[in-house]
């Protein structure tokens, strides 16, 4: 079967000519608060090398297929979706920026990484566990199929993250039918969203613990 689904940075030096050692008091220097851009371009920097490699998964078959926006295209703030589960959950405070990878092979594996500005990334991860844990069916949009929700997937131990949730849903709109499992990892101010998509629950379950270990690794690194 084949799935069709799936489908978001420099350094200044300034030299300045020396100038005699006051012998007074130095002058009160008053520094402007940083913009939101600026704060969201500044962690631009943590979200990308949160990423995993293009090559992370080539020895299970997976192959690398793209960025959304390229690595290049200049970060923006974003609304905060984290997960469609249960109707939707976003981050409900702060700013968020994210990029997007996307690698497919025997199953879809798909990573965002979130940046928050001004949110908790342990009460973001929070409200996606109330989230999956409130329904067990929803309907995505209108006129289209329910889907179903299993909450509390369990994950292995992941080093190096302060936190960690899985839950896997139906994708009934798709025909025929897949499944997508979904961990989400936190580490200071990143959020980790990292879904596996196959033609079953099963398999979808079955590669969700090795891919969470792989992106825990990667969010690990980010200092």
């Amino acid at each position: 079967m084949r799935v069709k689904r799936l489908a978001t940075v420099m350094c200044a030096l300034a030299l300045t000519a020396c100038t005699p050692t006051p012998t007074g008091p130095p002058p009160a220097v008053s520094l402007a608060p940083a913009s939101t851009s600026d704060l969201v371009k500044a962690i631009d920097v943590k979200v990308k090398a949160a990423l995993m490699p293009p090559e992370t998964f080539d020895d299970v078959g997976g192959r690398f297929q793209s960025d959304k926006p390229k690595l290049t295209a200049e970060p923006t703030g974003t609304h905060g979706e984290l997960s469609r589960v249960c109707e939707g959950v976003k981050a409900d405070s702060g700013v968020s920026t994210s990029r997007n990878r996307v690698w497919a092979g025997p199953v879809i594996i798909n990573q965002i990484v979130f940046g928050l500005v001004g949110a908790d990334a342990r009460h973001v991860l929070g409200a996606v566990r109330d989230k999956a844990r409130s329904c067990r069916t929803w309907v995505d949009e209108a006129g289209k199929p329910e889907r179903e929700v299993e909450a509390d997937v369990e994950l292995p131990e992941l080093e190096g993250v302060e936190g960690s949730y899985a839950f896997c849903s139906s994708l009934t709109e798709i025909s025929p039918p897949v499944w997508g499992c979904e961990a989400f990892l936190v580490r200071g101010d990143l959020v980790v969203g990292l879904r596996v998509v196959s033609g079953t629950e099963q398999m979808a379950r079955q590669h969700l613990p090795e891919a969470a270990r792989r992106a825990a690794r990667s969010l690990a690194e980010v200092g």
